[in-house]
């Protein structure tokens, strides 16, 4: 595997723990829970990678999890609302491609600060929002989001997706205030994705994000998709998702408040496991 995968200083089986959870984290998130959770993959994969590196190799594989989605939720869906959202999240992927080339342009290490910043603060925003979400939902329940909120949401959508990663709490909360109930709320916001994922691939390609050294780095976790898929599938009947979301939101909160603020909250831990 090249080492520009790998951030300086970060020991190899870290590496690979922090990158295989935040793989399994998606696919669990999107098949059992509509992908609100898999806020958390991309901070805690950029704590070990570098962040041009993390958004494009995540991309291929979310692909790979959605149609893992969509196989498991492949009736559950409502396509007026999933057009709802992806037509205007193409505007968002655009205006965010116009970063990356940007970013491209001038170096990598020009931006790694800011966009880890960047990918922080939504990171603490979404985990908070976690803490508020059956409030937010029980609002959501008697405000019905209406054509202007779906376009607002479907830009902010694809602008958050295309850099971060990160549209699983709009698009939720979107999808939650049409009464869609469970399974169709899963299976829509699956499919969403599934259209939103694909759309940014040959963006990505002519960013310069998506190259060949990507492509055969996601061939060492593809294995982890159908996993990942598997347990999600499995965990949505089983467990309990509020207990599900309080994990996930007090790790989005402790690798948020790193990437945001650079405080080395993690790096004590992962020396004592595996110093270098």
């Amino acid at each position: 595997m090249p080492a520009h995968f790998i951030e300086p200083g970060v020991p190899l089986l870290v590496f690979w723990v922090f990158v295989a959870a935040g793989i399994l984290i998606q696919g669990i998130s999107k098949s059992g829970f509509a992908g609100g959770a898999g806020i958390l993959s991309l901070p805690l994969m950029m704590l070990v990678m570098p962040v041009d590196k993390v958004t494009a190799a995540m991309l291929p594989l979310l692909v790979l999890c959605d149609m893992n989605a969509i196989y498991h939720h492949r009736r559950n869906v409502v396509w007026q609302q999933v057009m709802a959202i992806f037509w205007p999240s193409l505007i968002g992927t655009v205006l965010a491609t116009a970063v990356w080339w940007r970013v491209g342009q001038e170096g990598i290490e020009h931006y790694a600060g800011p966009i880890k910043r960047f990918v922080g603060v939504i990171a603490i925003v979404f985990a908070l929002y976690i803490v508020a979400k059956e409030t937010s939902m029980r609002w959501a329940e008697h405000h019905r989001a209406g054509k202007k909120t779906a376009f607002v949401a479907g830009v902010t959508a694809g602008f958050t997706s295309s850099m971060a990663h990160a549209a699983g709490p709009i698009v939720s909360l979107y999808f939650f205030s049409q009464g869609l109930g469970k399974s169709l709320f899963v299976g829509t916001v699956a499919w969403t994705f599934t259209f939103i994922n694909l759309s940014k691939v040959p963006f990505f390609y002519l960013t310069g994000l998506l190259t060949w050294d990507v492509l055969k780095f996601d061939l060492f976790l593809i294995p982890l998709i159908p996993a990942g898929s598997w347990l999600g599938h499995w965990m949505h009947l089983r467990v309990s998702e509020s207990l599900f979301n309080r994990i996930i939101m007090v790790l989005t909160l402790i690798a948020g408040v790193q990437l945001a603020f650079d405080i080395k909250i993690i790096q004590p831990a992962l020396e004592w496991i595996a110093p270098r």
